[in-house]
């Protein structure tokens, strides 16, 4: 039987939005309006400024509910684009892929949308009578990036790697729509998760510097050993463009600590936050990506035994403290 790790720790932190005409930044905001009219039903927005990893328009699901006075951003995961082998993985990812649709989102509505954190009658869900928002990942970039018309070898065209950017601009509309909201919370799964993590910092800012929850599932940031996965890191930094914070230089470069450094970073500057860690202790998946990249590496590879270890080593030496 899989168990479940459950930690929580504690962010908040900030990102300056530019300004925008007052007009078109109305104009924006109305396209919620339409949610309103089909309440408790999805509704797909497509968004004009955002855009897939091949270059096609993106835009985000919404579901109001009548009474909701809270708000759940979900981001959608599935593998990530950095070479030949994961971005034709990433490209055949159920319901996500290297572009979206309406069609998609439909097909996701139909399987998906009632389930989980998205179930709307399960007295166990904490955010059963939130409204809820469902950003999909179509960039292949952990929803970090802010680089365009990127060479991946061995991968046909150009590629769009702005997650981070479709984040920035969906925000100009939804925390407007939604600033007096009594609760805010983000959440994501697998390339989600990570986003979870690149992305709170502009999502609290988005909302006036509150405190939003947190939920980061099935993403742990692995601590280095003899595993190896620093060179893997710091692929994903330089080809996506990761946009880490700024203050925290060390989060950036493998040779400093990388990516795990996030951790403490967002918990020591952003102490009013509300941030919650949940993985299975031998997820198949994590285990396959990060045993190849960890061998590609040097390392000596992973397998659901040093991986178990590694989750519990990041709770009790870098989360848990």
């Amino acid at each position: 039987m899989i168990s479940r790790l459950s930690i929580l720790v504690v962010v908040l932190s900030q990102f300056a939005f530019a300004a925008e005409p007052e007009a078109e930044h109305k104009g924006k905001v109305s396209q919620l309006s339409k949610a309103k009219v089909s309440a408790g039903e999805w509704v797909w927005i497509p968004r004009d400024d955002t855009f897939c990893r091949d270059g096609s328009i993106a835009g985000f699901g919404v579901r109001l509910l009548p009474d909701a006075d809270a708000v759940m951003i979900y981001l959608q995961g599935g593998g990530a684009c950095y070479d030949a082998q994961s971005c034709a993985e990433n490209r055949n990812a159920p319901i996500s892929g290297e572009n979206y649709s309406e069609d998609k989102f439909r097909k996701w509505v139909d399987m998906l949308g009632n389930q989980g954190v998205f179930n709307t009658t399960n007295p166990t869900n904490p955010v059963a009578r939130w409204n809820h928002i469902y950003i999909p990942y179509c960039t292949g970039d952990l929803h970090g990036g802010a680089r365009v018309d990127v060479t991946v070898p061995g991968v046909t065209g150009k590629q769009q790697f702005v997650g981070y950017r479709n984040i920035q601009n969906n925000l100009k509309i939804l925390a407007p729509y939604f600033h007096s909201a009594t609760d805010v919370a983000l959440i994501g799964a697998s390339a989600g998760g990570f986003g979870v993590l690149i992305n709170y910092p502009q999502v609290v800012e988005a909302f006036g510097g509150r405190s939003v929850a947190a939920l980061v599932d099935s993403a742990p940031i692995i601590p280095e050993s003899a595993i190896k996965t620093s060179c893997f890191e710091q692929k994903l930094i330089d080809t996506f463009q990761l946009q880490l914070p700024e203050r925290c230089p060390q989060c950036s470069d493998s040779a400093e600590g990388g990516l795990i450094g996030i951790y403490d970073y967002l918990s020591q500057t952003y102490p009013r936050g509300r941030f919650a860690f949940a993985s299975a202790d031998a997820d198949l998946a994590g285990v396959i990506i990060l045993n190849r990249e960890s061998r590609a590496c040097g390392g000596a590879g992973v397998n659901i035994f040093n991986y178990r270890f590694s989750l519990y080593a990041l709770r009790d030496k870098y989360i848990g403290h």
